[in-house]
């Protein structure tokens, strides 16, 4: 069953303090299909809040371990992120770069797919790809 909601790391949307390609119309293709999102930060959540709406990046929610929740290899952004959402982690995709984010998503019980070479339940390129596995259609 393809994933209900998709959660990101900052910097998996985000690269060098600029949006990664594809990135915004990723966030607004899964919108309009009505698919929750959320953006998981290990750092503070208003400079990150600010960064996002400054990039015109706005997810349905934000996790931050500034927030006094503990950053990847643990889950507690996810789960945070779910109850956000009002989702059980095991239906959502979480995209990370990093060996941390695969193993906080696999504790967490949700799917993962990298980008940037890590490998997960997907190994994707770019955010076209995130709209392939919500839609079923990801090989």
């Amino acid at each position: 069953m393809p994933p209900i909601a998709v959660l990101l790391t900052v910097d998996a949307l985000l690269m060098g303090g600029a949006a990664r390609p594809g990135a915004r119309a990723m966030l607004e293709a899964l919108d309009a299909q009505g698919v929750p999102t959320a953006v998981l930060a290990s750092v503070e959540s208003a400079g990150i809040r600010s960064l996002l709406e400054t990039l015109e990046l706005i997810p349905n929610a934000l996790a931050s371990a500034g927030d006094g929740l503990a950053a990847a290899p643990a889950p507690d952004l996810i789960f945070r992120a779910c109850e956000v959402l009002g989702v059980a982690p095991w239906e959502v995709l979480v995209v990370g770069r990093s060996d941390f984010d695969k193993h906080a998503a696999a504790t967490a019980g949700a799917l993962f797919a990298g980008i940037d070479g890590v490998a997960g339940n997907f190994t994707i390129t770019n955010h076209a790809e995130v709209l392939a596995i919500v839609d079923g259609t990801h090989p």
